[in-house]
């Protein structure tokens, strides 16, 4: 049986990397890497389910925010309009304000990891997403979002 498929897209080589070890190391998951936005787009045009059956052979993507040319959220926009949202996200960012929190979780992001990134956390959102609780994922995000408007408007 094919193993679920991840895609780390971070335009710093060596977090990319990283990240891409981490997962390796676990066996558990296929891993590919892109180092840009484009690259990103790239790949999941190669792995597009073929015979008009939908869906893509990329199951969630670890998608950092900061980055040239196209950040993240505006990746993130652009998946969801030529991808669906068939694709999990989850954001991989050292980057947290309100707008982006906003544009993240209105994307239907499945979590939101900051960085540096605990490896634990990381393999916890894999395991969590592959095993079918995207939907619970979602909505944690989505109350965490809640929670941390009130946090921002806070410090206003």
């Amino acid at each position: 049986m094919a193993k679920h498929m991840v895609m780390v897209v971070d335009d710093e080589v060596d977090v990319a990397n990283s990240i891409a070890n981490t997962i390796k190391d676990t066996d558990r998951y296929d891993v590919i890497t892109a180092y840009s936005a484009k690259e990103a787009l790239e790949h999941l045009k190669k792995n597009k389910v073929m015979m008009g059956l939908g869906g893509n052979r990329i199951g969630l993507i670890l998608l950092d925010i900061k980055m040239p040319e196209m950040d993240g959220l505006q990746l993130l926009t652009k998946i969801r309009h030529d991808f669906g949202e068939d694709i999990g996200i989850s954001m991989l960012t050292a980057w947290e304000d309100e707008e982006k929190w906003d544009r993240a979780t209105s994307g239907f992001v499945v979590n939101y990891i900051k960085k540096p990134f605990k490896s634990e956390e990381l393999i916890t959102t894999l395991d969590d997403f592959f095993s079918g609780e995207e939907g619970q994922m979602v909505l944690k995000t989505f109350e965490k979002h809640i929670s941390k408007r009130e946090e921002f408007n806070q410090k206003d």
